[in-house]
């Protein structure tokens, strides 16, 4: 049985040693995760009828998307991860948590794009503050070689949120309109924030074999971007990024123009086919990365590289075929492929920056990603589909998604070059 109230530092590092209790913190903070992607991904559903509501164009909903999302999350979550390398994480996630699960509930009654864009920024505020400070958490529960597998196991609450976001979106706005689709995303939230702080306690920082140095933040930015691995693997990320906020956006869209799916059946379809099989694998590749990865640190990326690189050339066939039982076998191997990559790559920008630095160096890997990711991919596919939509109509966003095959497989070789500095970069991160 956990214990529901704070602890004392001695008593915390003892709980967290305990297999039940690393794993109970470890499942809370990904339906966390999760809930953090529905209230994303919520609103990817109902692009279509807020676009009809308020009379606007595929730019304007990829900049409300995109920019009215990732503008606060990313001038606020370097900041915010500085403190949390330095206080105590768990109120971060739990005062973050309810706050964007609030602002998530308000995007229900917006009355106009501008309102509706200033909930959205509120949204990206909160989550700004809460995966930086989760993933520092874990990292101190779980050893070098474990944590792919246990960021793997966090990283499944991105395909969580996705499967529920897409469910929840489509059958509640079928049903009920796409305000109350938002009032069904947002309210969970700020009681699980309650249940966090009650059973959770802050971790110790550091394993019992890493040791901590502070140093201030210049020092720490110096190092990191002495690492080449964290360097080429941020710039990797953004890539497979822009591909899977990219998708996450438009490919309801997508099976409502081209595939003329009602509400509900894209949540059914886009919920299992690209929520399901993502979850699939984003468990799969921090289990098979943590177990290939111990003999040799190079597999840490070599793995991801090639199924990032898969996924493009499948994802171009789930976009052309004109078969829809291809289209969706596709989908459902492009979101397994994309979700092998997130718990490994989250566990390497823990991994070459030391203990202390942890928060902040997730909180660059996630933020620099998100906003080149979520600020380029929903509003680029948008503004193509505007451009080419007057030659080949309903067709312009099944081309425009193509980017997205395109830049998987950029990351991808991004994750082989990366792979040739990784262990002599661990090394130093243990100095």
């Amino acid at each position: 049985m956990v214990d529901l109230a704070p602890q004392s530092p001695s008593h915390a590092s003892v709980a967290v040693t305990s297999p039940l209790r690393r794993y109970y913190v470890l499942a809370l903070l990904t339906v966390i995760y999760g809930l953090n992607f529905l209230d994303r991904t919520v609103f990817n559903v109902l692009i279509e009828p807020i676009k009809k509501e308020f009379k606007l164009s595929d730019t304007t909903m990829g900049l409300v998307a995109g920019f009215g999302f990732v503008l606060f999350y990313s001038l606020l979550g370097i900041p915010i991860a500085r403190l949390a390398d330095r206080m105590n994480r768990r109120n971060i996630v739990a005062a973050a948590f309810a706050f964007w699960s609030a602002m998530t509930f308000l995007c229900g009654v917006a009355q106009n794009v501008t309102s509706l864009t200033l909930a959205r920024i509120g949204v990206g505020i909160g989550e700004s503050a809460g995966t930086p400070a989760s993933q520092s958490m874990i990292s101190d529960m779980f050893d070098k070689d474990e944590r792919p597998r246990a960021l793997g196991i966090f990283a499944i609450g991105t395909y969580l949120g996705v499967f529920l976001g897409y469910f929840i979106g489509g059958f509640i706005n079928q049903h009920y309109g796409w305000r109350a689709a938002f009032f069904t995303a947002g309210l969970p939230g700020i009681a699980i924030a309650a249940v966090l702080w009650l059973t959770v306690s802050e971790p110790i920082r550091g394993s019992s074999v890493e040791k901590i140095k502070r140093e201030a933040l210049a020092p720490t930015l110096t190092f990191l971007g002495s690492q080449k691995t964290f360097l080429i693997v941020l710039v990797g990320f953004c890539l497979t990024t822009y591909t899977n906020y990219a998708t996450s956006a438009w490919i309801p869209p997508f099976l409502a123009r081209v595939h003329h799916l009602s509400s509900a059946e894209i949540g059914t379809y886009a919920g299992t086919f690209k929520g399901l099989f993502g979850m699939a694998g984003t468990l799969v590749g921090g289990l098979v990365v943590a177990r290939i990865g111990r003999d040799d640190d190079r597999w840490k990326l070599w793995a991801p590289a090639i199924t990032s690189g898969l996924a493009g050339p499948v994802f171009m066939v789930c976009m052309l075929t004109e078969n829809f039982t291809i289209m969706v076998a596709a989908l459902a191997a492009t979101s397994f492929l994309l979700g092998f990559h997130l718990g490994p790559i989250f566990a390497i920008a823990q991994t070459v920056a030391r203990p202390a630095m942890r928060a902040l160096a997730s909180a660059i890997i996630l933020l620099t990603a998100t906003c080149f990711g979520q600020g380029l991919g929903p509003l680029v596919v948008g503004m193509i589909n505007d451009a080419i939509s007057p030659q080949v109509g309903v067709n312009a966003v099944r081309y425009s998604l193509l980017s997205a095959s395109a830049t998987t497989m950029l990351g991808a070789l991004l994750f082989v070059w990366a792979a040739r500095f990784i262990r002599s970069d661990i090394a130093r991160a243990a100095e």
